[in-house]
């Protein structure tokens, strides 16, 4: 089995990056290494002596640089074959074996995500599978051939470093929550890189989120302007769409968005989602 590397970002979460690391610990096989960077002060991680992690610090860049810290993972990574892993995530013991089995130079393997009602207190797969719910828009996506590009999710994903660069990496001029990652799927799909699904899951451990997520609504609509003026089309239309239903913004018929008031303390909070996904 070829060697491979780990990238994880991470700010806050130290209690679901422990869990992680330990399903990682409990994998079929192992990586080479694993880069941790960190958008916060890089403090208070418990790393397993059985794993050969490094950790990076990004705290010196404003709000939520998501793209950048991805870019910096790779680059400190050991390998060729590197495995992007969110920190919410808990690996199945068979996942990376089975991304590595069908990861080539010419496409981007993915894998399946299931959803906890809660955070564990363990990082061990099998104790927690039984606990988990598939995702209803992602779990009858075919596996074993190419699928949309916009079907991509940053969440899990393998990749090679020679198709990274050859994709450009992400976007660094996309700050904040909201489209890198749909941006980055743009590019792979201009640059004839397939994504294929496998047949394996990682767990997403449960944290409090927002539907729609009017905590980053700033970085939403910057963002979303960002992919507009670069790829003539909006994005997370799901998103906007509901803001533009809560009276937020304004599409006009060129996709332009006017932002007609912020998000109010009561619309925040009735936004809060206690949905696993």
């Amino acid at each position: 089995m070829r060697d491979f590397s780990i990238v994880t970002i991470v700010k806050g979460r130290r209690a679901q990056l422990a869990n992680l690391l330990q399903s990682v610990k409990e994998a079929t096989i192992l990586p080479y290494d694993i880069q941790v960077v960190c958008m916060d002060n890089p403090n208070g991680f418990a790393i397993p002596k059985e794993l050969q992690v490094s950790i990076h610090s990004m705290q010196d860049l404003p709000g939520l640089p998501l793209a950048a810290t991805r870019n910096r993972g790779i680059a400190a990574t050991k390998t060729d074959n590197v495995i992007f892993i969110d920190v919410d995530c808990i690996v199945s013991p068979t996942l990376f074996a089975n991304m590595l089995m069908y990861l080539q130079a010419d496409n981007i393997i993915a894998a399946y995500p299931m959803y906890l009602p809660e955070l564990p207190d363990t990082g061990t797969y099998v104790q927690l599978k039984h606990k988990a719910v598939t995702h209803p828009a992602r779990e009858h996506i075919p596996a074993g051939e190419p699928v949309p590009h916009l079907q991509f999710w940053s969440l899990i994903f393998a990749i090679q470093k020679q198709t990274f660069k050859k994709i450009g990496g992400f976007d660094e001029s996309f700050t904040g929550y909201g489209a890198e990652d749909t941006d980055f799927a743009m590019m792979f799909y201009k640059a004839d890189v397939k994504q294929i699904f496998v047949r394996d899951y990682v767990l997403h451990q449960y944290h409090n989120k927002y539907d729609p997520p009017l905590n980053h609504f700033d970085s939403i609509i910057e963002n979303a302007e960002r992919y507009r003026r670069k790829w003539g089309v909006l994005p997370m239309q799901r998103w906007l769409k509901a803001f533009e239903k809560m009276e937020l913004i304004e599409i006009d018929e060129a996709n332009h968005i006017t932002v007609k008031q912020k998000p109010t303390d009561s619309q925040m909070q009735n936004s809060i989602s206690v949905n696993p996904y």
